[in-house]
């Protein structure tokens, strides 16, 4: 399969390689059989650089995840970061998950401090923990517990609590693929505030194609079964990067292109969320017929995903009439 190598010109200017995964392979074994999860896997990550890797699920997203962060060995290859093997977790490495683990008994506040409860000075640590509040704007809710705060603040905590330990590499397994839409641009756009402001590298899975065009410098596309790199884009879009602006639309059709989605059977296209959605003024059924479907897709204001092992493209109308 091609790839396509571009210049990297992140905001951050990475420097030397902070992560590197050199012809990375990875069978799991069942009994007697043997199954190829992850074929040939090479790339690097540069100091401050945020990548973004996508591709549909059973690709090998989150196994790749977990060797970065020494959950597990690598098959064969290497993974490591500043020049040394990655053998096992390690402090310099912090994952975000999907779930936002927080331990319902702690506020809010002292989930964010509980990993440095042993490592710092409780007048230092007061302190720092009162500047990472402030900074995902959780000042007021200090003293709530998770279960008094929305799906969108126990994010926040997570991503606090993970940011204070200050790591070289944040490892994020979709964090926000649980969240509304309006909730998870606004984390998104939390995460890019926060990057700018701490400079780690971050690593990032995702099957949403439009985060990771506002998130990544450099976007992984990676082939299912097995898993290996298909392509890598550099996005090189200015920051803050909006879905309605050119550049976002022509970059998000190429990437597209490259994911399989404009050569899709448009019988098999359906609408999410609701079917009476309407285009053009006219409601739009669940199953679009050829015609209607070739127009939406390439109209800027419907926002495509790819979300199953299917490569099936899924729409759904974001932006008010105007």
């Amino acid at each position: 399969m091609k790839r396509e190598h571009t210049q990297q010109n992140p905001v951050n200017q990475p420097g030397s390689p902070a992560l590197e995964v050199l012809h990375l392979s990875k069978h799991f074994e069942l009994g007697e059989t043997s199954t190829l999860v992850l074929d040939d896997i090479t790339f690097c990550a540069g100091a401050g650089e945020l990548v973004c890797i996508i591709g549909c699920s059973g690709c090998g997203k989150t196994t790749l995840l977990n060797i970065l962060a020494g959950f597990i060995p690598p098959g064969s290859g290497s993974v490591k970061m500043d020049g040394n093997p990655i053998e096992r977790p390690g402090p310099e490495r912090c994952v975000v998950f999907q779930e936002d683990a927080l331990f319902p008994w702690l506020s809010v506040r002292e989930n964010i401090a509980f990993g440095l409860k042993r490592r710092m000075k409780k007048k230092l640590l007061d302190l720092e923990v009162e500047r990472f509040l402030a900074l995902v704007g959780l000042n007021e809710f200090r003293d709530h517990l998770p279960c008094e705060i929305s799906g969108g603040m126990k994010q926040r905590v997570a991503l606090a609590r993970v940011l204070i330990l200050k790591p070289q590499v944040l490892l994020m397994d979709e964090p926000f693929v649980s969240l509304d839409y309006h909730l998870r641009k606004e984390m998104q756009n939390l995460l890019v505030s926060l990057w700018k402001e701490l400079g780690q590298t971050i690593i990032f899975v995702t099957h949403d194609i439009d985060e990771a065009i506002t998130l990544a410098d450099r976007i992984i596309v990676m082939d299912i079964a097995p898993g290996r790199i298909n392509q890598e884009f550099n996005v090189g879009l200015p920051r803050p990067r909006s879905e309605e602006q050119t550049g976002y639309i022509f970059f998000r059709k190429k990437l597209l292109s490259s994911y399989g989605a404009l050569s899709f059977n448009p019988d098999q296209t359906t609408i999410r969320d609701n079917p009476q959605e309407v285009w053009g003024g006219n409601p739009v059924s669940k199953h679009c017929s050829s015609s209607k479907a070739s127009g939406r897709m390439h109209n800027p204001e419907i926002i495509c995903q790819l979300f199953d092992n299917q490569d099936k493209a899924i729409g759904r109308k974001r932006y008010p009439e105007s």
